[in-house]
């Protein structure tokens, strides 16, 4: 199904950009959350990193909006069950915005991650 497809390619998107975040810093012997490590990389990065509540709110909001949705999917298969779809529905739309910032968050990680590589790669080779 299309929502079967989008959680796997946000899944990708999330495992990858943190790989990618992972390897470019441990590139340059430093840890994928330190200050040093994210220095000149996007603000939303660096933000994501530097401040707990929000990378807090990011991370358990994007899980939370998976969960609601199969559990908002499984309540509406079984013919509803009106308080706790509407719990769900309400939780929904406190967890959403957090999904959708991690996932702008991946994509700024990946993009400026991978750029950094690159950055690294280019000047070893022009030593």
């Amino acid at each position: 199904s299309a929502l079967a497809l989008l959680f796997t390619m946000l899944i990708i998107l999330d495992i990858s950009s943190h790989w990618c975040q992972m390897y470019s810093t441990t590139s340059l012997q430093q840890h994928h959350k330190s200050a040093d490590g994210n220095n000149g990389r996007f603000f939303l990065v660096r933000w994501y990193y530097l401040s707990y509540p929000f990378f807090g709110y990011c991370c358990v909001g994007a899980e939370f909006t998976y969960v609601a949705l199969y559990i908002l999917a499984r309540v509406n298969a079984l013919g509803g069950y009106g308080i706790l779809k509407t719990f769900v529905e309400y939780f929904l739309v406190a967890s959403i915005p957090a999904c959708a910032v991690k996932q702008v968050v991946n994509i700024s990680q990946l993009c400026s991650s991978c750029y950094a590589v690159a950055e690294h790669d280019a000047k070893q080779k022009n030593k």
